[in-house]
């Protein structure tokens, strides 16, 4: 009988052992499973980003661009996140605000309806946006649609608008998604006083390295790649970019002019994030 006590004992502590175990892990992976669906998709972070423009006219030295991407309403998102957005955009005091691209998702049609959303998402000299390869999916006509009769937004895929200070000017020009719209450089920034900076709003960041020669681009704003939406360490494993992490994020250098990649705010895939928290981005024109 005394040899088979250890043993017992030793049977019955190695049972404790392993329910604590147990526990233990189910509690980290549920706090695992709880980070990237319910924290880190609600965590938005205000960046703020200094740009440097060649020929920047004094009147815009500190301008101030918001730009918000890939929202993919209504999947995952409710109305008083977007609020939230536009609270931090006023808050940061943007001059004009940006969206390139993702208003909408195809995966929620045919209800689609922008009344209200996009309400708080005002700036002095307006908003501007254009559409991305989800809002193709769900039908360009309908998100249109709602764009310009629901939201202070103005559509400029393929047009410009300029923005006029103290007798100086910038171009804000747009272009159709580089996947599934049309893109036509010639109507965007054809025309111009090559002096002039101009801002480019493309929700496919790839075009910074293909984009038609022959035409002026100083900064160019996109969406797109949500970061990679999942990342490790600042690697992201999936990007959907032909041109693998160099468009993941932030500010990057295309083939001839400067990019700054947002990470967008949707909660896209799985309602989950992680190491790629929701942006609304700050970007504040400085001359060079």
């Amino acid at each position: 009988m005394a040899t088979d006590e250890p043993v017992l004992t030793e049977s019955i502590w190695r049972r404790k052992l392993s329910r604590r175990q147990l526990l233990q892990l189910s509690g980290f992976g549920l706090a695992s499973l709880a980070y990237p669906t319910l924290v880190e998709t609600n965590w938005l972070e205000l960046t703020h980003t200094k740009i440097p423009i060649k020929n920047l006219p004094k009147p815009f030295e500190g301008y101030k661009i918001g730009l918000v991407s890939d929202i993919h309403y209504p999947q995952n998102i409710e109305p008083g996140f977007m609020g939230r957005i536009g609270e931090l955009l006023q808050s940061a005091k943007v001059d004009v605000v940006c969206v390139p691209g993702d208003l909408a998702d195809e995966s929620c049609k045919p209800n689609l309806d922008f009344r209200g959303i996009f309400d708080k998402w005002t700036a002095p000299d307006g908003q501007f946006c254009t559409l991305g390869n989800h809002d193709h999916w769900y039908g360009a006509n309908e998100v249109t649609h709602q764009i310009r009769e629901n939201t202070p937004l103005k559509l400029i895929d393929n047009d410009r608008v300029l923005i006029e200070r103290g007798g100086e000017a910038i171009v804000l020009a747009g272009v159709g998604d580089y996947t599934d719209g049309l893109v036509d450089a010639d109507k965007a920034l054809g025309k111009l006083d090559p002096m002039m900076p101009r801002i480019l709003l493309s929700h496919n960041p790839d075009l910074a390295h293909d984009f038609p020669d022959g035409h002026r681009v100083d900064l160019q704003l996109s969406g797109h790649t949500h970061g990679g939406q999942i990342a490790f360490f600042g690697y992201a494993p999936i990007i959907p970019s032909r041109y693998g992490q160099t468009f993941c994020r932030g500010l990057v250098q295309g083939r001839k002019n400067l990019v700054y990649v947002t990470r967008g705010v949707c909660r896209w895939t799985f309602h989950a994030r992680f190491g790629s928290r929701p942006e609304v981005s700050v970007l504040e024109l400085v001359s060079v």
